[in-house]
């Protein structure tokens, strides 16, 4: 991989013949408007033309990072038993640990050979939408033998959320919007924190398995992380799969099907898929940046006219992850 000269706040690796982009963060934080409606223009046309690109600067320290590796790890190396005492159907909001065969990638005929933990949104259970049963809305669920799994996911979970509330802004800015255009539709968000453990691809079942199916992700914009190994894989607009290479210090953030829907497919969220060949487990972190749930989306008027009517009917963020959920957690069908 070589990297080519920065052209305003992004630079392009080139590996195995295709570029993808990796954008500086630096300049969505130092309060200069001319450097950041700079980066915010060239980062719209990454997400128009790709929509997939690598955040650099992100200002997630590296000695917590660290420190979210060695939990991961212990998480995923605790007795099956243990983490099965927090199945996520047994919250009634949808957080908490799911094993291999219990999440699978939406009309995929291929098994999914992964393990994970979901959490999102800290909520006391005297929030008013707690207590009036909102889905989705609640306390996250924890191993009771990992306490510093706790503090340290709570702390990613706010850490990730600031990154993607500046690369909202960002786009914001590149599609002629007020800067803080997202801010009150994001202000009590859906966004969910997972880490999870995918198996080697060789582990296949004699039906067929893969480590995440083909996919896009539900809200704005998701941070993923590859914490130990490769094995990432983006579908260019030609159709073709592009290896996403491990970036040590960068997170891999593919657009999401909210801007899909607000853009009226100006940007179109880009499918991915986990393919594990590396011969060893692989760890990996993502961040779902979802709106609220009672958001409203549906094409901006920017992105409409004659010549270009609605192509997406209104929806709510609540409503799109019910569905995705629906038709991707094994116990959520079983309870249909």
């Amino acid at each position: 991989m070589r990297s080519l000269a920065p052209v305003e706040g992004i630079r392009i690796e080139v590996s195995e013949g295709h570029q993808i982009p990796i954008v500086n963060l630096t300049a969505a934080r130092t309060g200069n408007d001319e450097d950041k409606n700079t980066l915010a223009l060239a980062l719209g046309n990454v997400c128009r033309d790709i929509g997939f690109f690598y955040v650099e600067n992100h200002g997630v320290p590296a000695d917590f990072l660290r420190r979210v590796v060695k939990q991961t790890h212990l998480f995923f190396e605790l007795p099956e038993s243990e983490k099965l005492k927090i199945h996520i159907s047994n919250s009634p909001c949808h957080r908490g640990y799911f094993p291999i065969g219990e999440e699978n990638a939406l009309h995929s005929p291929i098994r999914d050979i992964k393990e994970g933990f979901d959490m999102a949104l800290e909520l006391p259970p005297d929030d008013p939408d707690v207590v009036a049963g909102k889905p989705f809305h609640g306390p996250n669920t924890w191993p009771e033998s990992l306490p510093e799994f706790r503090s340290t996911m709570l702390r990613l979970y706010d850490e990730w959320r600031h990154v993607c509330e500046e690369i909202s802004g960002l786009f914001a800015i590149s599609l002629g919007l007020p800067e803080f255009f997202f801010a009150d539709k994001t202000d009590k968000p859906l966004a969910q924190l997972r880490v999870v453990k995918y198996l080697p691809q060789e582990e296949l079942t004699p039906e067929g398995a893969i480590g995440c199916g083909t996919h896009s992700d539900y809200g704005i914009v998701s941070l993923i992380w590859q914490i130990d190994v490769p094995g990432l894989q983006v579908q260019n607009r030609k159709g073709d799969w592009i290896n996403a290479p491990r970036i040590p210090g960068a997170f891999v953030c593919p657009i999401g099907d909210m801007m899909t829907r607000w853009t009226n497919d100006y940007w179109v969220a880009t499918p991915h898929r986990v393919i594990n060949s590396s011969k060893q487990h692989r760890h990996a972190a993502t961040f779902f940046f979802d709106p609220n749930y009672d958001c409203e989306i549906s094409p901006l008027d920017t992105f409409v006219g004659p010549e270009r009517p609605a192509r997406h009917e209104p929806t709510t963020m609540g409503a799109h992850v019910a569905r995705g959920f629906n038709g991707t957690f094994a116990y959520r069908k079983s309870s249909a």
